[in-house]
């Protein structure tokens, strides 16, 4: 079967299958510890140090535009954010490929939390990975803006929408919360983080950022080098459809070009193939 492939299930049975699960994990780990802490009052010394303020700027602890979104101020904080990152970001990953998603969350944070230092650099800290559930929203709304999805609003009532009308809806209410109310010092919300992140995830649909990619290091047996760093692309290669006399070969090549570089990475002639196989193997 097509998706027989371990790369291609997002079970944790048997392991971690994707860099979503893991952030999911050690997230979760964060806050069990962030809770100990607390729970010895030793909390604030934490945040201090780990938390995005201008103070912490200042300080020299330069490490906090990222260190930031490990943090949640509580359950439902961690829990919203979980539910963006499961259901959103997990899509975005395979959009992306592995690489480019990280990539997309270390710049939504950064981008994010310099956005709310900007407009918040009296007093306050910022804490959470909202910026980055934003990017990957944004990222997901715009690569499929026609491709409609229910989800249940408050949780009880189920809507079906076209995710470019949720992004448009998401972005209103999200300037408006930063001209309305963080302005004026009248919410806790960072819609300032949120709106940076969003920028972000927007900027990644683009041909350019897409198609970044990070370093991979690479150790070599030879004693005069110690290392190598190899800079992939999407757009690296291309799958030669006739070289092989074997569809599931061509298949199975077609798989792993997604594993490496996501699913947006496939040319059309590639995807048309893959349609053509998912429907062979379904009639068998």
């Amino acid at each position: 079967m097509l998706y027989d492939r371990t790369y291609m299930r997002t079970s944790l049975s048997g392991g971690l299958k994707s860099k979503t699960d893991i952030l999911i994990v050690f997230l979760l780990i964060i806050f069990v510890i962030q809770s100990v802490l607390k729970f010895v009052d030793l909390e604030n010394g934490l945040f201090r140090t780990l938390a995005l303020s201008s103070q912490s700027i200042v300080t020299g602890y330069i490490w906090t535009p990222f260190t930031y979104c490990l943090f949640h101020e509580g359950p439902l904080h961690l829990i919203f954010n979980l539910i963006g990152i499961h259901f959103i970001s997990r899509n975005v990953e395979i959009d992306l490929g592995p690489d480019t998603f990280i990539l997309l969350l270390i710049t939504s944070v950064a981008v994010g939390g310099v956005s709310w230092l900007v407009f918040n650099d009296s007093s306050g800290s910022l804490i959470g990975c909202s910026a980055f559930v934003m990017a990957s929203l944004s990222s997901f709304c715009l690569r499929r803006p026609n491709q409609s999805i229910t989800f249940l609003l408050f949780f009880i009532l189920p809507l079906r929408i076209k995710p470019k009308f949720l992004f448009g809806g998401v972005l209103l209410l999200e300037v408006y919360g930063f001209l309305f109310t963080e302005l004026s010092g009248t919410t806790s919300i960072a819609h300032s983080a949120h709106l940076g992140g969003m920028f972000v995830g927007a900027l990644f649909c683009t041909n350019f950022l897409s198609n970044l990619k990070l370093p991979a290091i690479r150790f070599t047996n030879k004693k005069s080098d110690f290392f190598k760093i190899k800079r992939s692309s999407a757009t690296s290669y291309k799958i030669n459809l006739g070289s092989e006399p074997n569809l599931e070969t061509k298949i199975d090549k077609i798989l792993d070009k997604i594993n490496d570089n996501g699913f947006a990475s496939l040319t059309d002639e590639e995807k048309k193939l893959l349609e053509k196989a998912k429907s062979l193997f379904k009639d068998k």
